[in-house]
């Protein structure tokens, strides 16, 4: 849950720096400069690379009910802060209510989906060969030679494609009876704009995200800016393909598109040609723009965009992944196998600094013998998680230091399920020693 929430809070961060890029480069820039960006948007929200401005991601042991013993002193505060830091990430109750909601959300994209499949694959395909010969030329000048199949019918409110492994263009049948050649082959050149961008794929790719991270406002706003732009990167796109010298004749084609939609949504899953009022303005204004677009504002945006994006979304450096829990979990297990072999005074000895002042080796030997030796010999030990941090409360206040905090699922001949919490600390001869040792049973 922790990397989920790290993933979470890492796409909010990549959204909000490319909606504010966009917002300013939106009537300066082409869209082929800005596209880059957006599609950054849901791999930040997947993908797991590192964010200096934020903490480093880190297992926290997970927080277990009904202890055996306390063994140091220390310990008992150290875990309770340790599992309580981040006690809804680890509790499985905030776990299972993400699994829900992402599930329900799973389920009701899929059954719509296959609403959407079963109606509009029983659809008969345009066999109007004007209207067929008007969408090979369309294709020939965008340069695109992959099947589409185009319907007419007056049950889809607006012009739209579906599918990406068989696409369709949608079409309404009072659309083709109103429109001139030429404002047909602008609604072409939109849709052929989509299917030639991949945002068909690239908006099932937002739909994941959002399922993924349901409960992000974050990304559901990114949908909603993603779609935004993607209409306008289209329009921009097929204005390039009817090489007109301004955007009036695509504008006017847009609109009378825009005049006939019944105000119904478009089929699940299809990129449809519709619009808010609000967004169709921004739409008109790129529109009007168009020829005003510089190539060096383009450039020098991008690299400006791609600068900060290598500085936020960027891969720890070399002298940043070292990282110090493999080193201290392997003293960890070597240290417990001398507890296993009943070394308990040689344990001691081999411990921390302040482990030794807080418990004398009398009291350590006692204690284990006390606890430890009646739960047998042990027969399975698998680390559960670590955590690095530099700081760990104690009865004299917080101990500052390089500190190791791990959980390993232990099976012992007496006790099928125990959790054993083991805090090391690095020393000043830089090796790893025992400052902390807690066992309990797992519930």
């Amino acid at each position: 849950m922790n990397l989920l929430l790290y993933l979470s809070l890492r796409g909010l961060v990549a959204f909000l720096l490319v909606h504010l890029f966009d917002e300013f480069f939106a009537t300066r820039m082409s869209t082929k400069g800005r596209r880059w960006w957006w599609m950054s948007i849901p791999f930040a929200f997947l993908v797991s690379i590192p964010l200096p401005i934020l903490p480093p991601l880190t297992e926290v042991p997970a927080a277990n009910a009904g202890s055996l013993e306390v063994l140091s002193p220390s310990v008992d505060l150290l875990t309770q802060t340790v599992t309580g830091r981040l006690g809804f990430i680890e509790n499985n109750v905030g776990f299972c209510l993400w699994l829900i909601g992402a599930m329900v959300y799973l389920f009701v994209i899929l059954a719509q989906t296959r609403t959407a499949m079963h109606r509009w694959s029983r659809e008969r395909l345009c066999t109007d060969s004007a209207l067929l010969n008007l969408l090979e030329d369309c294709k020939q000048d965008a340069g695109i030679t992959a099947p589409i199949g185009l319907v007419v019918s007056d049950h889809v409110s607006a012009p739209a494609i579906l599918g990406w492994l068989r696409p369709r263009i949608l079409l309404p049948e009072d659309l083709i009876s109103s429109m001139s050649r030429s404002e047909l082959r602008a609604v072409l050149f939109h849709e052929l704009a989509h299917f030639r961008s991949l945002d068909i794929p690239l908006n099932w790719l937002f739909t994941l995200v959002r399922v993924i991270h349901w409960f992000n406002p974050a990304a559901h706003l990114a949908f909603l800016a993603w779609t935004r732009f993607r209409e306008e990167a289209a329009d921009e796109t097929a204005m390039t393909w009817m090489q007109e010298s301004s955007g009036t004749a695509y504008g006017e084609a847009l609109l009378h598109a825009l005049r006939q939609t019944n105000g119904s949504n478009p089929p699940f899953g299809a990129v449809a040609i519709g619009e808010s009022i609000h967004n169709l303005k921004r739409r008109i204004t790129m529109i009007n723009h168009y020829q005003n677009k510089s190539p060096r504002i383009l450039w020098a945006g991008t690299i400006v965009v791609l600068l900060v994006l290598g500085f936020i979304i960027r891969p720890v450096r070399a002298d940043d992944t070292t990282d110090p829990k493999p080193a201290a979990v392997a003293a960890m297990q070597t240290w417990l196998n001398e507890i296993d072999k009943n070394q308990y005074a040689q344990s001691w000895t081999e411990a921390s600094a302040s482990f030794q002042k807080a418990v004398t080796s009398d009291q350590w030997i006692a204690a284990l013998n006390g606890v430890r030796t009646p739960l047998g010999k042990c027969t399975v030990r698998k680390l559960a998680s670590s955590m690095h941090q530099t700081e760990v409360p104690s009865p004299t206040g917080p101990q500052k230091g390089d500190f190791v905090v791990a959980q390993f699922n232990s099976s012992f001949e007496n006790l099928a399920y125990a959790v054993e919490t083991v805090c090391f600390e690095k020393a000043s001869d830089g090796r790893w020693k025992a400052s902390g040792y807690y066992v309990k049973p797992k519930p």
